[in-house]
């Protein structure tokens, strides 16, 4: 359970935040998912999640078989890690992903690579590679047109700090080293069992549909007070950059 929130620091201030529910996977272990009655792996159920949003976007191929190909293919990395999706789960068939975070875990607990997969409202996609070296702070040039009120040349700065208490992800944005925008997800985690999340559907009923909904809503409003705006460029097929 958390929030997400976007606040533009430049010329116009602007702050929203609205509820999520989140679900960390352990993608080594997706099948223990069937074992809650409400939940279900590519079918239909009140939640489920389906490898076709994710990865190779595929509805036969775990987004776990995409990660450890780009890690051997580009690191040189074939070592076996426990591989986790922070995401939103379908809620009747449905779900909207603005970012969903892979992480790369080995032996000693330690996270080794992070994967931040962003989708736009036209569900286009591009994922962020990142090799993990003293921090989870990363600043990388902004490739994927996500907003039609953010420029191409910008840049990222990714906070990352999770634990099995809590998982905060922050993004800034920076124009010319000057920041623009301070956007993130901020959570608590609780165990993932079927009375947690009938808990969690009263509390979020529709989340996904909400969440699709208040993106263009506040869209209106930050147009409505900016009169900013980029087109998007033509894009057809999934991208990866790759960062250290």
């Amino acid at each position: 359970m958390g929030s997400i929130f976007h606040q533009r620091t430049d010329q116009f201030k602007y702050f929203f935040k609205y509820k999520t529910l989140n679900l960390l996977i352990n993608l080594n272990k997706i099948n223990e998912l069937n074992k809650i009655p409400i939940f279900s792996i590519n079918e239909f159920n009140i939640f489920s999640f389906n490898f076709k949003n994710h990865g190779y976007r595929k509805s036969e191929i775990n987004p776990i078989k995409w990660i450890t190909y780009n890690l051997k293919n580009k690191y040189k990395d074939k070592k076996n890690y426990e591989i986790y999706l922070y995401c939103t789960p379908s809620f009747f068939g449905y779900v909207f992903n603005p970012i969903s975070t892979y992480l790369c875990i080995d032996t000693n607990d330690k996270i080794k690579y992070i994967c931040y997969e962003v989708k736009n409202t036209h569900y286009e996609q591009h994922s962020y590679f990142v090799k993990v070296k003293k921090k989870n702070n990363y600043k990388i040039n902004k490739i994927f047109y996500v907003s039609p009120f953010l420029e191409m040349n910008l840049k990222y700065k990714f906070f990352l700090k999770s634990n099995d208490k809590f998982f905060n992800l922050k993004v800034d944005v920076y124009k010319n080293n000057n920041l623009i925008l301070k956007t993130g997800l901020l959570s608590k985690s609780y165990k993932l069992t079927t009375f947690n999340l009938l808990l969690q559907t009263f509390f979020n009923l529709f989340n996904p549909q909400k969440v699709m909904i208040l993106i263009h809503y506040q869209a209106f409003k930050i147009f409505n007070k900016s009169r900013i705006f980029f087109s998007k460029p033509i894009k057809r097929f999934d991208t990866i950059s790759f960062h250290e």
